[in-house]
């Protein structure tokens, strides 16, 4: 049991702002965030620090689908890109095609499972490939 992996949306304590539980209406972000994490049943118990919501209880126990699961890494990698591209530091000359073909990759990404995709939210995954494209060709 103390391997079970919860889901939340914050696990930092130094991050302002109460964890909460995948989709609880009180969080700020409809989508996974930069912060979104995995903790274990066993890093919950040995922590007392967490700040959590007071409707959802600020984690979810229960596990996510192949689709779920196949988005939720895909985000975090382009969270990841995110970060570094924004960081302020130019991408070596030599790098700008790993990067292009990186975030092509996450371009082609396609759920698992079309009926427990939320199609709406696909314009918004697009949108964000393209302002990464933006600021790659822009280094």
């Amino acid at each position: 049991m103390a391997a079970v992996q919860l889901y939340t949306t914050n696990t930092s304590p130094l991050i302002e702002g109460k964890g909460h539980s995948p989709l609880c209406w009180h969080a700020h972000e409809r989508a996974v965030g930069a912060d979104d994490d995995l903790l274990t049943v066993a890093d919950l118990v040995a922590r007392t620090d967490f700040d959590w919501c007071s409707k959802c209880g600020g984690y979810a126990m229960r596990r996510l689908s192949d689709t779920q699961l196949s988005y939720y890494r895909a985000a975090h990698r382009l969270h990841d890109m995110k970060g570094r591209l924004d960081g302020g530091s130019e991408i070596p000359d030599t790098e700008i095609s790993t990067v292009i073909d990186r975030l092509d990759e996450l371009a082609d990404w396609q759920p698992t499972d079309q009926d427990e995709w939320c199609g709406s939210d696909s314009w918004q995954w697009q949108d964000t490939i393209r302002e990464r494209r933006r600021r790659v060709a822009s280094s």
